[in-house]
């Protein structure tokens, strides 16, 4: 199972794991959990999270966040920017996620094997040397003094100079798509979107009220298929849903737009967008997913 998850995750973002440093121990906490964070050398998603478990717990618990600003050291704390958070899940599998980062974005990651009563960390050595989609990019220890699973990841946190990193395996990809703009009824909402390895090949943007996920063989795209979804693929509303379909550039990018319509009655809306890329040679004839970009009409 965990051989076919990995799989269906590399098949779809042509995705890589970050290297990590050699496991050293296990530090076992009733309510201490630890990570790695750093900052974004390049534009990525997250695709894929799993923890080591090498106590043979077999639960698994990770939590992602995008920092305002590189962690304070502790014993000052800080807290928001959770993005993503799961727990519970059996340790021998990868965990898929769909976390977006820019160049620049500073990114936290907390980590255990355990449940609500203990936080089993697989140390390995700080301020490694490591590297996103081939960028070099150094990890550096992330702490909290609380058990994640207790707090479903809303926890306060902070970095800690040079000592051990709770090691969690992630994988990553460059197929990502990001938006600008206000959001608010009237305006545009631009998005880039970026496949450096798919110059050339065709795309299509959708946006939904839901994330799905839509399975597309073994792997799925964070789009719920609804009324919203097929008027967005469907090329009829092309001054709403502008340039939902192209070619991937040559530089591996693309831009796509949704004009809001001008209708108060909008607002508090939730709307979720992504793309794929076409090849004929690739399972279903879809080569790549990104990540989904999320945001309310103001």
């Amino acid at each position: 199972m965990r051989i076919a998850i990995i799989i269906g995750l590399l098949a779809a973002t042509a995705s890589a794991q970050m290297p990590l440093p050699a496991f050293s121990s296990t530090f076992t906490s009733g309510a201490l959990t630890r990570g790695f964070y750093f900052q974004a050398p390049v534009g990525f998603s997250i695709v894929g999270l799993r923890v080591p478990d090498e106590s043979n717990h077999g639960l698994q618990n990770v939590a992602v966040y995008k920092l305002a600003a590189q962690p304070p050291a502790y014993p000052t704390t800080a807290s928001g920017g959770l993005q993503f958070y799961s727990g519970g899940v059996a340790s021998s599998v990868v965990i898929p996620a769909n976390v977006a980062f820019n160049q620049g974005d500073w990114v936290g990651i907390l980590g255990a094997c355990g449940d609500s009563t203990t936080m089993r960390n697989s140390y390995g050595a700080g301020n490694f040397s490591s590297s996103v989609l081939g960028q070099p990019v150094t990890i550096s220890r992330f702490i909290t003094q609380t058990n994640i699973v207790a707090n479903q990841g809303v926890a306060a946190y902070s970095s800690e100079g040079a000592g051990s990193i709770g090691r969690v395996e992630v994988w990553i990809s460059d197929v990502t798509i990001q938006g600008a703009g206000p959001g608010t009824p009237g305006t545009a909402m631009s998005f880039g979107l970026s496949s450096p390895k798919d110059a050339g090949l065709p795309y299509q943007v959708a946006t939904s009220l839901g994330t799905g996920p839509t399975p597309i063989g073994q792997r799925s795209l964070g789009l719920t298929l609804d009324s919203l979804f097929a008027a967005s693929v469907s090329g009829n509303l092309p001054t709403v849903f502008a340039n939902y379909s192209g070619t991937i550039g040559a530089s591996g990018s693309a831009s796509a737009a949704l004009n809001i319509p001008p209708f108060a009655v909008l607002k508090g809306i939730t709307l979720h967008t992504a793309f794929v890329t076409f090849s004929g040679s690739a399972p279903l004839g879809v080569q790549s997913i990104s990540n989904t970009f999320t945001f309310q009409i103001q």
